[in-house]
């Protein structure tokens, strides 16, 4: 099994989760994963995701953060979703 695969079940599981029993860590750890599938998906190193980002990433780690659900912040929420040209309320639609 892949990395897509793997977290395409993951975030399948963590929102049904979600709607049974909302929290805000659970949130965090969902949108992380997201823009971790989307990432994966477009073939994009963590790399050239902090060097094109450097204001919001100070390094890789800082983006594995992110995408752990460690330290989600809307200006880095915002940045991903510009920078990999995704709808967030594609995300959002599917949490209510």
């Amino acid at each position: 099994m892949n990395k897509q695969v793997k977290t395409d079940y993951m975030i399948k599981g963590m929102i049904e989760d979600f709607k049974k029993k909302p929290s805000h860590k659970l949130l965090d750890q969902i949108i992380g994963l997201k823009f971790k599938h989307i990432r994966l998906k477009k073939d994009i190193t963590a790399e050239a995701v902090v060097g094109d980002n450097p204001l919001y990433f100070a390094s890789v780690f800082a983006l594995y953060k992110f995408e752990k659900g460690i330290t989600t912040t809307t200006a880095r929420l915002f940045v991903l979703s510009k920078y990999y040209k995704y709808d967030i309320t594609q995300l959002i639609e599917r949490l209510n």
